[in-house]
């Protein structure tokens, strides 16, 4: 008679989830993918006629160009707070995403308004 190795009881989940990220990949990804987004939402303001855009849409537009602006204060103000708290590390990459999200959505608005309407 064989003994049987018993499964992990706290591996209830399955195997279809990944092992989460180490912090530096994740903190390259998100920086990769901000400056992928501030790119893509520079090439298109330059190109996008901004008389074509609403009020709301400039708005949308526009304040993903002052969340960049904060965003960079805040980088710069949370990499004194990483000498005094770890976890600061945490928040910038969480402002990193809330950036980059902002400047995507202004980007699609950006990239509707140049194909025109879809009527």
């Amino acid at each position: 008679m064989s003994i049987q190795p018993v499964p992990d009881p706290f591996k209830f989940l399955g195997a279809e989830f990944e092992e989460p990220q180490s912090f530096d990949a994740a903190a390259r990804e998100a920086l990769l993918t901000l400056t992928d987004a501030a790119a893509r939402f520079e090439s298109l303001m330059e190109s996008v006629p901004l008389d074509r855009l609403t009020d709301s849409e400039w708005r949308v537009v526009e304040l993903a160009g002052t969340d960049v602006e904060a965003a960079v204060e805040r980088a710069e103000e949370g990499f004194v707070a990483v000498q005094y708290d770890s976890h600061a590390w945490y928040h910038i990459l969480e402002n990193l995403h809330e950036v980059r999200n902002r400047l995507n959505s202004a980007a699609g608005i950006l990239e509707s308004t140049l194909q025109g309407p879809t009527n």
